[in-house]
């Protein structure tokens, strides 16, 4: 069931305008509003980038000591989201990570349908790899995430760097990933979340996939032909995701490769609860739980 807290903060959802191109203007305002009223905390440095043309946010939470680097990519169905309406999620998750990170504002669909989104992703995690130093992070401790259509990119990513014969990534971070956008998964009937319906899905696919067949590895990761050689993984679904299915599906794969991965079910919780004050009980407690993880990875490296 879905937290007591956090039902009662969202009440009785508001309806969703029509996603259309049309309307999404409307919508990023109102996403972009909801995020500039999440509360943040300060940090020692934040500061904005250019990583080779793609716009970055750092985020330090220790100006003087050499951290390991966590670039993260924000979720929004691949059509929402920016550096601004994401700020506080990045504040938090740096500050209880201990670990520097690198926000990437990737172009948005559909106005650039796929790769566009994930060749700004590329294009910034190896900018990132070759500017760690300078920006004060431990060139040979960093990381890759994101949470969902962000889990989405970064685990492509995985896949597009294997191809391509270059270094994985620390580890990957995936939170509610988006891993089949032929949205076969039992759990998007068995879950209902207002908002996130098939017919939302398959217009947000359908805007970002553009001409390109969505069951390409690219796009839907798990349909990838093999998933060994890839970096280790954190794996984290949420009770009440309709998507929950797809990460705990590519999880599973990942395991099968003999890729080290950690799974973990969270309970109580929607898709996109890191879009939520992280006053909600249930929430600050996955903050805390992903920065552990986080930590704990970082450590181990």
């Amino acid at each position: 069931m879905l937290d007591r807290d956090i039902a009662a903060f969202i009440g009785e959802p508001a309806p969703m305008p029509p996603l259309t191109p049309e309307m999404l203007p409307l919508i990023r305002a109102g996403m972009a509003e909801i995020g500039r009223k999440l509360p943040g905390v300060e940090l020692a440095e934040v500061r904005d980038l250019d990583a080779d043309g793609v716009p970055v946010r750092l985020y330090r939470p220790n100006a003087k000591a050499r951290q390991p680097l966590l670039v993260f990519v924000h979720g929004g169905g691949w059509m929402l989201g920016n550096l601004e309406s994401h700020d506080a999620i990045y504040r938090h998750l740096a500050d209880r990570a201990g670990c520097a990170m690198l926000a990437v504002d990737y172009r948005l669909a559909p106005e650039h349908p796929f790769p566009a989104g994930l060749d700004d992703v590329t294009t910034a995690f190896a900018w990132a790899r070759r500017a760690a130093g300078a920006l004060g992070c431990d060139p040979a401790r960093i990381a890759l995430g994101g949470e969902s259509a962000g889990a989405n990119l970064s685990a492509a990513l995985t896949l597009r760097l294997r191809a391509a014969g270059q270094a994985q990534p620390l580890f990957q971070l995936l939170v509610h990933p988006a891993t089949d956008l032929a949205l076969a998964m039992p759990s998007l009937e068995e879950i209902p979340q207002p908002g996130l319906t098939r017919d939302y899905l398959e217009i947000c696919r359908a805007l970002y996939a553009g001409e390109a067949d969505f069951r390409t590895p690219l796009i839907s990761p798990l349909y990838a032909a093999r998933h060994d050689g890839l970096a280790p993984a954190i794996v984290l679904t949420m009770s009440e995701d309709p998507l929950r299915d797809d990460g705990e599906a590519y999880a599973a794969a990942l395991v099968r490769a003999g890729v080290e991965t950690l799974a973990c079910r969270l309970a109580g919780l929607p898709h996109g609860f890191m879009f939520l004050p992280v006053t909600i009980p249930a929430v600050s407690r996955a903050f805390y739980t992903i920065a552990r993880l986080v930590r704990r990875a970082l450590a181990d490296a």
